[in-house]
């Protein structure tokens, strides 16, 4: 029977299991599994050397793997090549292949969940992206495509500021992010996000249960996306409502984004995305993603 898993470390905290069960229930897949396995760093190689020999069929990648696996595979499939950062590993033909669905995932945050990619956010307000990890990265590739698409409509593209602990990192990430985008010193961070009219928090502290310097200050019609989920995702989101933003939402909808192309990467399925919001029970605002 095909035994799929996501590997990350600590795992406390995983809805993967639920949306990736409800894919393969509802496409018939009854022998196949979804398990959350917590994975210290240096256990991660013998995990991914499960996939090679075939005893998982596959895995998802989360922190802080995402970035060490690109050493254990053989291949990157866009855009996991040029990120050199991967939530997916699948065998293909005798060799391991990583792969990114988490830009599919940020994408539709940024575009339908924030409101991005609608000709109503005049894109004239700072915009900034806190942290310089994995999903970090999958962000601001989001971004510079979605700044291209309205660039191509004749809209403004926004300018984001990059905010992390590492300056190095945030320059790379920056870059990343487009031609509009320039690395911030984290020491600012708190002004930033008073200023910021689009505020995507992608670093670990909620997920630790600390706040984002700043969050007592957001500003009215903002629009905020925590990339943690649950618990972990509230605090922010919570501030962001009470200063009365225009958009405040964790990150569930972007892992059941990012979720619908890993089911197809591993169990080779359309998933059905319906049946994977109902067991987390999320609605789809305004429309499902992309696989």
């Amino acid at each position: 029977m095909p035994v799929a898993a996501v590997l990350g470390w600590p795992l406390a905290h995983t809805l993967s299991p639920a949306l990736h069960q409800a894919a393969y229930r509802a496409a018939g897949l009854e022998g196949w599994t979804y398990l959350a396995r917590p994975t210290r760093p240096e256990e991660l190689p013998a995990a991914i050397a499960e996939v090679r020999s075939g005893a998982l069929a596959g895995v998802n990648l989360t922190t802080p793997h995402k970035e060490a696996v690109v050493a254990l595979v053989d291949d990157l499939d866009p855009p996991a090549d040029r990120l050199r950062a991967v939530n997916t590993v699948v065998p293909r033909d005798g060799r391991l292949v990583g792969a990114n669905t988490d830009v599919a995932g940020a994408l539709w945050a940024l575009g339908s969940q924030l409101g991005l990619r609608d000709a109503r956010w005049q894109g004239s307000g700072p915009a900034l992206l806190l942290g310089t990890g994995g999903v970090a990265v999958a962000v601001a590739f989001a971004w510079s495509r979605l700044a291209k698409a309205r660039r191509d409509q004749g809209l403004p593209p926004g300018t984001l500021a990059v905010a992390g602990r590492d300056p190095r990192r945030a320059a790379l990430v920056a870059e990343l992010a487009g031609p509009d985008a320039h690395p911030a010193p984290w020491g600012a961070a708190a002004d930033l996000v008073a200023a910021a009219e689009v505020l995507v928090q992608a670093t670990t502290l909620t997920a630790r249960g600390e706040p984002v310097p700043g969050q007592d200050r957001l500003a009215a019609g903002a629009r905020v996306l925590d990339c943690n989920y649950g618990p972990s995702g509230q605090g922010l989101v919570a501030a962001a409502r009470a200063a009365g933003a225009a958009v405040a939402a964790d990150g569930l909808g972007m892992l059941c984004a990012q979720a619908a192309g890993a089911v197809a990467r591993i169990a080779g399925i359309r998933p059905d995305l319906d049946a994977m919001a109902a067991a987390v029970g999320l609605t789809w605002p305004p429309g499902p993603p992309s696989a």
